[in-house]
């Protein structure tokens, strides 16, 4: 999570590129690439993403902003499996993805331990979800849940075929948001936040798509960088996140 404090003073007409660091681990065999694969490639659709490890095979670095991912860049580190893998330069992560499917959900914890250890924000992402699972899910008791991907024939197949899944139906943008800022606030006190300079980054959620659009024009209007994030969950159609 990016929450490092900036100081009060007059808002910059160009924003200073930031970087978010994020890293997915996870056990051999839980389809680790997979998903930092799908995050690595929307991203490519919104900004500059630097790939490392084996998903760096399905997806090309991008050397291209968009206008639409908030003036940022990002490093997508596909980690060797294991819990240790979160030992090599854990200084320079933002936020750790423990993929696990619910077979492996008892390692879970082992990640997270290491993870706090370094004060690195942790969360899970359940791959290969199926709804006969959801009673286990919600008694888990681990890092937050991130996202989970459902099982599905056409994810193994893609990876066969060395590219990567095309879900038009589920988007992974809650990985985003909850690597920038997973912490909701309502509009007012989110603009508010800003100018005070008490964070770098705001989450709003919006309920329908149509009320995203005026929202980002308020954080522009008063000098923010502002982006829609799609997210699956049923209540709400997604986020504005918006920072300095």
């Amino acid at each position: 999570m990016l929450t490092k404090p900036t100081g009060i003073g007059a808002i910059n007409d160009e924003f200073e590129p930031e970087t978010c660091r994020i890293a997915f681990v996870g056990e051999a065999g839980v389809g680790k690439t997979t998903i930092a694969a799908l995050v690595a490639a929307r991203l490519t659709e919104r900004t500059r993403v630097n790939i490392a490890g084996e998903a760096a095979k399905l997806v090309d670095d991008c050397d291209a902003d968009t206008g639409d991912g908030l003036d940022m860049e990002w490093v997508v580190a596909d980690c060797p499996p294991g819990v240790d893998a979160i030992d090599a330069r854990p200084e320079r992560l933002d936020a750790v993805f423990v993929v696990a499917t619910v077979e492996s959900l008892e390692r879970v914890e082992t990640y997270e331990r290491r993870a706090t250890r370094y004060d690195v924000d942790c969360f899970l992402v359940l791959n290969r979800f199926r709804e006969s699972a959801r009673d286990r899910l919600q008694t888990f008791d681990g890092p937050v849940l991130a996202e989970y991907v459902y099982d599905n024939e056409a994810i193994p197949s893609a990876i066969d075929e060395d590219r990567v899944p095309d879900l038009p139906e589920w988007t992974v943008e809650a990985i985003l948001i909850e690597a920038l800022q997973p912490e909701r606030q309502d509009a007012e006190c989110a603009l508010e936040t800003l100018k005070r300079g008490h964070r770098s980054i705001v989450n709003v959620e919006v309920e329908e798509r149509t009320d995203a659009d005026p929202l980002v024009d308020s954080f522009e209007s008063a000098g923010f960088s502002a982006a829609y994030f799609e997210c699956n969950c049923r209540c709400h159609d997604g986020h504005v996140l918006a920072r300095r």
